[in-house]
């Protein structure tokens, strides 16, 4: 009966080893299933990160989080070429600081000093990885190669090294190299909308910041775009402009001869029908409908949808330009003809007349005059050449503007016919100027209240500190004033009042404006003031810092 009882008992030896090694094949297909779901869960989380379309910036750093707490890593860092080089520049890197779970903060970012900050190319990375003792994956993206031939082209590197310096889990190893194509194509994507964000900013920049209109229309010429100098141009809002016909936006005006808006063609349906450019003048309306001149040039957008641009400058100030230009000639022409012309006079009488020494004297101080008033054309003429070519100098020093004011005004009432000056001056502050310069622009002052303030004027000089780096001067005399409508016009080069025209007193136009251009050369501002009577003048000057 004994051997029976043996028999028995290695029988069930045997089924016990044989469920126990059931058991451990079940466990360990649950380990590969569940390893495998990790995996999948894994790259499920990475899949759902990379498609939130983010910036690189914003990518680079969560996807380094999600594959250092996914491969166990202790640290990771990411290089990446730009699309058009082959050299890999660090985008990201971090270290981890404690065991992360999914949402949980990265952990710190490295200082990267142990960290190479570029590699030539991806074979240089993987040889710094070996020596360093990191885990790397070259990031690749498909390329074709022409006939039927395909390849790869590097886009970067990930590596990831082992919180306690030793060879990274295969499994972990085999993840990254699942998640490399991924990891590539969406780095590429992220820096593609970069690079289109950057683009599209640079080209809204461009626009917003263009002088002259610029408006965009589709193939029913219907405004797609255009910018702020386009809405300014017609006083409209830019919102107002999106949608509408051109010729609704811009008013366009009948040219001579024309049967409707921009003449008997279209400019930008000439420009979609032939595909030529096209540049002319015309006439378009603002929103009060005043005739706006301008120079417009028009072209084709190629691609799709098809459209047109057109660019237009406005021609008024040019104009405007153009007219006081004209208006300065024929005062200049003027003001060269008259002391010529006297100092013709006296000289003849001079040399032909047999004249006692008292009535010589008189021509002689008369000549003397006319050439004073040419000295002072000739010098406001190479003073706003200079101005306007950027070649004015300025000797500047300290100077006292208590005394410079109180020299000019001894200086006034020694001219014949110079109006009274009364100072009001406090204690000042030095000024850092050019006194010789200053002086130019209070003696134009002078100058244009003795022509224009009227027969008895009187001026006031007063000085002002105003802290901390300020002196205001107000130079107001009690005249006639200025023409409210033309108020904002008398610093204007070769601008000459109505009023003044008509009177026939003579002047270039330049006098106000090179001191408008003198004291801003300084640093500072001229303004006429607001006044009930007479003209009133300040202007700004640095104090001695």
């Amino acid at each position: 009966m004994a051997p029976v009882a043996t028999r028995s008992l290695s029988e069930g030896d045997q089924l016990r080893a044989r469920v126990a090694s059931l058991e451990d094949e079940r466990r360990r297909a649950f380990d590969e299933a569940q390893r495998e779901a990790d995996a999948m869960f894994a790259q499920y989380q990475l899949s759902q990160l990379l498609a939130t379309g983010d910036s690189l910036e914003k990518l680079a750093p969560a996807v380094l989080a999600e594959v250092a707490r996914t491969s166990g890593a202790g640290a990771a860092a990411l290089w990446l070429a730009a699309p058009s080089r082959r050299t890999l520049h660090r985008i990201a890197a971090l270290e981890v600081t404690a065991d992360l779970a999914p949402g949980e903060p990265a952990g710190d970012t490295l200082a990267g000093t142990d960290l190479p900050t570029r590699f030539t190319d991806s074979s240089a990375a993987e040889r710094w990885a070996t020596r360093a003792g990191w885990f790397g994956v070259p990031l690749e993206e498909s390329l074709a190669l022409g006939t039927g031939g395909a390849g790869h082209v590097a886009l970067g590197y990930l590596a990831v090294k082992s919180p306690r310096g030793g060879t990274l889990d295969p499994g972990h190893a085999r993840y990254l190299g699942l998640v490399r194509r991924e990891l590539a194509l969406a780095f590429r994507a992220a820096q593609l909308r970069g690079a289109l964000v950057h683009e599209r900013a640079t080209l809204a920049a461009i626009l917003d910041g263009a002088s002259d209109a610029i408006i965009a229309v589709d193939s029913d010429c219907r405004i797609t775009r255009l910018n702020g100098a386009a809405a300014r141009l017609v006083g409209a809002a830019e919102r107002e402009g999106i949608g509408a016909t051109c010729e609704a936006f811009l008013g366009c005006l009948p040219e001579s001869g024309g049967s409707r808006g921009c003449g008997r063609t279209c400019p930008f349906r000439e420009v979609l029908t032939h595909g030529r450019p096209l540049v002319r003048e015309q006439v378009i309306a603002g929103l009060d409908a005043a005739a706006i001149p301008v120079a417009a040039s028009y072209a084709q957008m190629t691609g799709s949808p098809a459209g047109a641009v057109a660019v237009l400058r406005d021609l008024r100030e040019a104009r405007a330009l153009d007219a006081l230009k004209s208006s300065f000639v024929a005062a200049i022409s003027h003001e060269l003809r008259t002391p010529l012309a006297l100092i013709s006079g006296h000289s003849q009488s001079l040399l032909h007349l047999g004249l006692d020494a008292p009535t010589s004297r008189h021509h002689l101080e008369r000549i003397g005059d006319a050439v004073d008033r040419l000295s002072a054309l000739v010098d406001d003429v190479i003073d706003v050449s200079r101005i306007e070519s950027d070649r004015l100098q300025l000797e500047r020093a300290p100077a006292s503007l208590e005394a410079l004011l109180r020299a000019f005004t001894t200086e006034q009432g020694e001219l014949p016919g110079a109006p009274p000056i009364t100072l009001d001056l406090p204690a000042l502050p030095l000024v850092n100027v050019d006194a010789r310069r200053i002086r130019q622009v209070l003696a134009n002052l002078a100058a244009n209240t003795q022509k224009y303030a009227g027969t008895g004027a009187s001026v006031t000089i007063r000085a002002r500190h105003l802290p901390p780096d300020s002196v205001i001067v107000t130079f107001a005399d009690d005249g006639v004033g200025v023409d409210p409508a033309e108020r904002a016009q008398v610093f204007e080069r070769f601008f000459r009042g109505g009023r003044v025209r008509e009177s026939r007193i003579p002047g270039s136009g330049l006098g106000l404006y090179v001191c408008r251009r003198l004291v801003e050369a300084h640093g500072g501002w001229i303004r006429l003031d607001t006044t009930r009577r007479g003209t009133s003048i300040s202007f700004r000057l640095p104090v001695l810092g």
